[in-house]
């Protein structure tokens, strides 16, 4: 008999009644703090990266709680920069500069860091009660859900996903292809048979993706601190003025940040959009929408800095949608929690609804409480918290270096493991360079198990009869029409680009979200 959702839900809930999983939580919080305030281009699929060859030998749920706690609350702090900077904490903190550093330059930096922090937090609940809204919305829906089905929608995202990454969508198929390719090496689950082995015991069990994402971020990440000495030489705007006048803002602006919440969600639950559109699309629509915006957007309007921060903390909750429910990540980032989660012998998708749906309800109370967590933090270590965006890259890149390579090595402890991730380093870093998105790769990595054992599993139940069900009929037009279309806009856009002027300077930030 199947656990009722009420049931799953108190489960989930009192999971985390553990002092392990709330110091993991609190933990979990700390870091993605210090990567969301800290100027060095960190970002949170290094910490996954990191993290992850140490917490999947963790409890499930403590293991749980010190991801989620991260990547909740990187969102939350980081209008740091952006504000008292004028510097993008990340992908998706990009439009906040537009509004909050010249409120910062007029000293009402505290006034915007409240009303990111307020509406950030607001933006994470949103998402979250999304997020659980969406299990008893979808579980209908996901029963009926095959291997054949499941297949093809993991085949449409990654298609997505590649096609949509960086500027050249061809440079994004061809990594995608590869990390298809890599998730084939060593012995086959179903058969048996080895493949590109080549008589090492080394590649029986294939590759291990946490060591091939920890090279991929790890290294080209701490190669380019060293060699460009990237950080904040300019002093902060000062901090001045009041928090609490940007918590009545927000709550004034109610209203924007419920539609701009749900922009995140969607931009979320969408394959291939991810955070490097999120705050542009709330930011447009603040723009559009709130009255006297003309005017005002750019030269330091609070609702500039209220949009961008309340789609990109609920943007989280879209993602898990996809990656709990369905079993597809959207990003790195979730490429990496579906791993660990394979790891600690959970398959993200209808198999976990079915059998595991109390942890999904715990993903969903950790999301919540870690962002309240968050926000008061923002609230309380304003001050201390915008010294550390003053950290010289000379400290970071000797920290870096050690913790990748502990990481690496700690995998198997084999001293092969830190051959291989020197090996990927340098790829990722020619792969950057040259404007291959290695978030295709990684998803391409990651998805290959999966959808080879969906496959498997299809042509072995119904044979070659699988592509003639109505639902994957209807899926694979639907992938192919949004596929060609996608190729179509992105190849106009591209041609459009190259007779700009911009599109040199322009190139650089658009290879790499």
């Amino acid at each position: 008999m199947e656990i009722s959702l009420f049931d799953a839900a108190a489960k989930g809930f009192l999971n985390l009644l553990h002092l392990k999983v709330l110091l993991a939580m609190l933990l979990g919080v700390s870091i993605g703090t210090f990567t969301a305030v800290a100027p060095q281009g960190l970002g949170m699929p290094l910490v996954y990266a990191i993290a992850l060859p140490i917490v999947i030998k963790w409890e499930p749920i403590t293991g749980i709680a010190l991801l989620i706690g991260a990547s909740s609350v990187s969102a939350i702090c980081a209008a740091y920069l952006p504000i008292l900077f004028g510097i993008p904490g990340g992908s998706g903190s990009q439009a906040t500069v537009l509004d909050g550093y010249p409120m910062g330059k007029r000293g009402e930096g505290r006034r915007a860091l409240g009303a990111s922090f307020m509406a950030g937090g607001m933006g994470c609940l949103i998402g979250t009660v999304t997020l659980a809204l969406a299990i008893p919305a979808t579980r209908p829906l996901i029963y009926l859900m095959g291997s054949p089905e499941l297949f093809v929608v993991m085949l449409w995202g990654l298609s997505m996903v590649a096609v949509l990454a960086g500027r050249r969508p061809i440079k994004g198929l061809i990594a995608a292809a590869f990390g298809l390719l890599l998730a084939t090496v060593g012995q086959q689950a179903q058969s048996g048979i080895m493949r590109f082995v080549f008589d090492q015991p080394y590649l029986l069990d294939g590759i291990s993706i946490s060591i091939i994402a920890l090279a991929l971020f790890g290294i080209p990440s701490a190669l380019d601190l060293a060699l460009t000495k990237l950080g904040v030489e300019q002093q902060p705007v000062p901090l001045k003025g009041s928090l609490f006048d940007g918590v009545k803002d927000t709550l004034r602006e109610w209203w924007l940040v419920v539609r701009c919440s749900f922009v995140g969600v969607w931009v979320g639950i969408v394959p291939g959009l991810g955070s490097q559109v999120v705050d542009w699309l709330a930011y447009g629509h603040a723009a559009q929408s709130c009255k006297g915006a003309s005017q005002s957007f750019g030269r330091g309007d609070v609702r500039g800095v209220i949009a961008p921060e309340s789609a990109n903390d609920a943007k989280d909750g879209g993602d898990l949608v996809t990656t709990l429910l369905l079993g597809f990540p959207q990003g790195v980032v979730t490429a990496l929690f579906i791993v660990a989660l394979l790891a600690w012998g959970y398959l993200p998708g209808p198999e976990m609804v079915k059998k595991n749906v109390d942890v999904i309800y715990s993903v969903v109370w950790l999301q919540g409480i870690a962002g309240i967590t968050g926000t008061l933090i923002g609230f309380f270590l304003a001050a201390q918290l915008a010294k550390l965006a003053e950290v010289r890259y000379t400290f970071m890149v000797p920290i870096m270096f050690i913790f990748i390579l502990m990481g690496a090595f700690s995998v198997n402890r084999d001293p092969t493991d830190l051959l291989v991730v020197v090996a990927f380093g340098i790829l990722g870093y020619f792969m950057r360079r040259f404007a291959y998105p290695r978030p295709a790769m990684i998803l391409g990595l990651v998805l290959g198990d999966l959808m080879e054992k969906y496959l498997y599993r299809s042509v072995a139940s119904y044979g070659f009869s699988w592509l003639t069900r109505p639902a994957v009929v209807v899926l694979l037009i639907l992938a192919s029409t949004s596929f060609v279309f996608t190729l179509r806009g992105r190849l106009r856009a591209k041609q459009k680009a190259s007779s700009s002027p911009l599109s040199g300077a322009l190139a650089g930030a658009q290879d790499e979200s």
